[in-house]
């Protein structure tokens, strides 16, 4: 979708630049903008490619974590606030 050059122009009119800076401004703000609504509609470049990517390594959430990591000694809480060991 493009802007609306001429609608847009009169909107700043009264701005100090050319009329060639004026318009890539429009076209500049009219891409953030586009970019904002993509994003919060799932059609952004990022989200697509993370929507093609591999989910063979996410964690089943219904089964329980499990980490072959040793168990570490407990070690004492930490002193309530304020005072100092």
């Amino acid at each position: 979708m493009k802007p609306d050059i001429e609608k847009y122009l009169a909107m700043i009119d009264d701005w100090d630049m050319t009329r060639e800076q004026k318009i890539q401004y429009i076209h500049d703000l009219w891409y953030i903008m586009e970019s904002f609504v993509d994003r919060a509609f799932g059609k952004h470049p990022v989200q697509s490619a993370r929507d093609k990517s591999s989910n063979t390594d996410r964690q089943d959430s219904t089964k329980p974590l499990e980490s072959t990591h040793p168990i570490q000694q407990k070690t004492d809480p930490p002193p309530p606030q304020g005072v100092r060991p």
